[in-house]
């Protein structure tokens, strides 16, 4: 998905691990000797970058506090998926059909049963409902059917890979099947989706803007009942208070630490931080329908012309990889693509024999606020001007620019991909298939070809040919370079060095289930 969070460029998704929001200090601890540790109540306190913008409903919110499960869920490297509410999931012969078997004994968090009924309602609401932002992510379910009480079988348009992966994103989050339905009612308060009702860690009891989100245990959870009493989140925007109140013992956990403070924050008593690796990628979109962009010579030359290691070492403090292929690090990414590697001599020779050899300017529309684009812009403008390309930097509102990029209107803008599952058909058909909206991920380049391969290697079943497809797809997108590929880039985070099983997973969502506090 595009980038959702602000500071660096972020990501998506397993709704059975806690995708947090942001948390307060709590203020209790009597008796602890270690800042941020309460012998009292076992609270984490943590500090975020962002409040959430929408309703704590899984389908309708795309950076969401894994209040409820999935029936499946993605594994902690994020390129797999593994046992949620269902613990058994089987195809029929033709693929069309998949019968998946719930855990005995599944509660919500107030004590009452969960059945495939929730299931059924939750899932035609993430692929039905009037509000559900995923829809697309669905299309090729046809049916959701509660068999028996712990047994749900889809009924697919046709087969569909990536099915499972679907099933895992956090958009598939299980409510009680009246809760689920009344969500999508068109006068529904949505300050009632902050008091939670999921089968999670954790619940809510209500939440609203400007105060910290207090997360309770839930004593229900199918997992076993969570070491901590609480998790309590407050926003901060600001990422160097978010550090100090760190190291001041304010909190035990802070998201976006500033790639330059890692070094130092690993290195004080008391305290780790470090980049976990995730599905991310960054890049510069090219507008291929505004000539000399239309040419593939001068896009590679661009390309060729990019000197990634410069960009990580001083925008990302080395704490990112050179992006090699189009798609970020997970399920069926090519490895042994070779990218476009730094190479001037090699630019001018592709710039020379181009329609733009003459030399051109080209405007770089970049958001204001993002210093890690305002920063590439300006070691991109050095570069490319050495190919007789002017660059100009426009610094504008978020919103303009993605106004701008969505009509056309832009020749080239930095940007930042973060995957929200673990099948490679999300980014491919975004990015990739040209010819409708979002235009290849609003590159506007259309290959006809490609777009019916991605058609094939969605609809494959054997892993082995999809790797095969989905290697192809990525090579000839590499090559027609519709993008500026620049880096994989990991999620930053610090914390208290009595916080145990603290983890940010492959989609860049933090995992509070298995967290505990030590003495």
């Amino acid at each position: 998905m595009l980038t959702r969070k602000t500071g660096w460029p972020v990501i998506a998704a397993v709704i059975g691990a806690l995708l947090l929001a942001a948390c307060t200090p709590t203020g209790t601890g009597t008796g602890s000797q270690t800042p941020g540790a309460s012998a009292a109540s076992k609270v984490l306190r943590m500090a975020r970058n962002a409040e959430p913008f929408s309703p704590f409903v899984p389908w309708q919110i795309d950076d969401n506090p894994a209040l409820y499960d999935t029936l499946l869920r993605t594994t902690k490297d994020g390129t797999s998926v593994e046992a949620g509410l269902a613990t058994k999931w089987t195809p029929s012969a033709d693929g069309l059909t998949w019968t998946f078997t719930l855990r005995d004994g599944l509660k919500f968090s107030d004590g009452s049963a969960m059945t495939s009924s929730d299931v059924k309602a939750s899932l035609d609401m993430a692929r039905g409902g009037e509000k559900s932002a995923w829809k697309d992510s669905y299309v090729a379910i046809k049916d959701v059917a509660a068999t028996d009480p712990k047994t749900v079988t889809i009924t697919l348009k046709q087969p569909y890979a990536p099915l499972l992966s679907v099933l895992a994103m956090f958009s598939g989050g299980i409510l009680p099947a009246d809760m689920a339905k009344a969500t999508d009612t068109k006068d529904y308060d949505n300050t009632l989706a902050w008091k939670t009702k999921g089968t999670g860690a954790y619940y809510s009891e209500g939440w609203k803007k400007g105060d910290p989100i207090i997360l309770k245990r839930n004593p229900n959870y199918w997992k076993g009942t969570p070491a901590l009493d609480e998790v309590r989140i407050e926003y901060i925007p600001d990422d160097n208070t978010r550090v100090l109140k760190l190291q001041g013992g304010e909190t035990d956990v802070v998201d976006f630490v500033p790639f330059s403070q890692i070094a130092a924050l690993s290195g004080q008593p008391n305290l780790k931080a470090q980049t976990f690796a995730i599905q991310q990628s960054e890049f510069i979109i090219l507008n291929t329908s505004k000539p000399p962009l239309n040419d593939v010579k001068v896009r590679q030359a661009l390309n060729y012309a990019t000197d990634k290691d410069a960009i990580i070492k001083n925008v990302h403090f080395g704490q990112a990889k050179v992006m090699n292929s189009p798609i970020p690090q997970g399920t069926y990414y090519d490895k042994s693509l070779p990218g476009y590697p730094y190479d001037m001599e090699k630019a001018k020779a592709l710039m020379a024999q181009s329609s733009g050899a003459a030399g051109f300017k080209i405007d770089m529309q970049v958001r204001s606020g993002n210093t890690n684009f305002a920063n590439i812009a300006v070691i991109v403008k050095d570069a490319w001007a050495k190919l007789g390309v002017t660059v100009d930097i426009q610094t504008l509102d978020t919103a303009v620019v993605r106004t701008n990029y969505r009509a056309g209107d832009y020749m080239t803008t930095p940007s930042a991909w973060t995957n929200d599952m673990n099948d490679p058909t999300e980014i491919v058909n975004y990015a990739m298939r040209g010819g409708a909206s979002p235009f290849a991920y609003w590159t506007r380049y259309n290959n006809p070809d490609l777009n019916s391969k991605i058609d094939k290697a969605d609809l494959e079943q054997d892993t082995t040919k999809r790797q095969a497809d989905y290697s192809e797809i990525q090579k000839i997108y590499l090559d027609a370079a519709p993008l500026v590929f620049i880096a994989y880039l990991g999620a930053s985070a610090g914390w208290r060095s009595n916080i145990e099983g603290f983890y940010i997973d492959g989609l860049s969502y933090y995992r509070f289930e298995d967290v505990k506090i030590n003495k």
